[in-house]
């Protein structure tokens, strides 16, 4: 059967239709027998999340897990500001006008150190009293460091408006 252009349309609303009614279906649920990293009940404590808000917390311990088994713990060691880009002027449109948006980026990275074993590059769950737990992609230093030290890099992009 050969695809034609009205099936497809009727294919596509259909699934449209159903992603809008049923969005649980398609939803991650929260369990701690799901991959525990990506649900999106971490993610929030980003929201707003700047360098300050990692400053505070230097030297602070974050207990690290994947996929619900313990690995240790991290001790933040540093928060440090990494060089902007520069603003880039965007023009979207409101209506009929034109509304130019300024969009701001913030750029920072986290070193922290580990206790134990080296852990390899990759997406832990990570737990603090300050912030609670949080999905964090993080670097190892390199091979054959005796304490390891880990990098997590923030991009972050602010957009403000203004006519």
């Amino acid at each position: 059967m050969s695809l034609t252009r009205r099936r497809f349309i009727e294919t596509a609303s259909l699934s449209l239709l159903a992603s809008a009614a049923l969005p649980a279906a398609f939803a991650q649920r929260n369990s701690e027998l799901m991959n525990e990293t990506f649900s999106p009940d971490r993610l929030t404590v980003f929201n707003g999340v700047s360098l300050q808000t990692f400053q505070r917390l230097i030297g602070e311990r974050f207990s690290v897990s994947s996929n619900g088994r313990s690995l240790g713990s991290l001790t933040l060691l540093s928060v440090t500001s990494s060089a902007s880009a520069p603003a880039v002027a965007k023009i979207t449109m409101t209506g009929r006008v034109p509304a130019p948006a300024q969009q701001v980026s913030s750029n920072f990275y986290a070193r922290f150190q580990g206790s134990g074993a080296t852990l390899p590059q990759d997406t832990y769950t990570l737990r603090n009293a300050g912030l609670g737990a949080f999905a964090l992609f993080i670097v190892p230093s390199g091979p054959g460091v005796a304490s390891p030290t880990y990098t997590a890099v923030f991009n972050l992009l602010n957009t403000s408006k203004f006519l």
